[in-house]
């Protein structure tokens, strides 16, 4: 059965990829939160989460906590979820490896190798970032 043209399983999907997304936004907070010296350039920095997706062997999309209509789309049109980062950091400042908390999922179904995986979860972290100045 169709609910406004997406099946009820792409609706869960959908679903389940927004809130693996704020779970990892979530974890990442409360990273900063369970170690407050080691974060504390951190406390009070806006958090942000970001879902990539992938259609055939090239077609790879970021979506933000912005784009979840988006998100919802390309999941209905068969993209299938490859990545899920959550992220805290400091808008202000260029983001490196010591200056952000991030939480990183990789869907069980992804088989890229570990370089791939690196460079798509630092995208993934700017495109969360990005969204911090929206």
């Amino acid at each position: 059965m169709a609910i406004l043209g997406i099946e009820k399983e792409e609706v869960s999907v959908a679903m389940d990829a927004l809130q693996e997304a704020e779970r990892c936004r979530r974890e990442a907070c409360a990273k900063i939160n369970k170690d407050p010296q080691r974060y504390a350039g951190l406390i009070g920095q806006p958090s942000g989460w970001c879902v990539v997706t992938e259609k055939g062997f090239w077609k790879r999309s970021f979506h933000g906590a912005h784009e979840q209509n988006l998100l919802r789309d390309r999941i209905a049109s068969g993209h299938k979820v490859v990545l899920t980062v959550g992220v805290v950091a400091d808008p202000r400042v260029s983001i490196t490896a010591d200056n952000h908390v991030a939480e990183v999922r990789v869907a069980d179904s992804c088989k890229l190798p570990f370089e791939k995986l690196a460079v798509l979860t630092a995208q993934a972290k700017m495109h969360a970032t990005s969204t911090f100045f929206r």
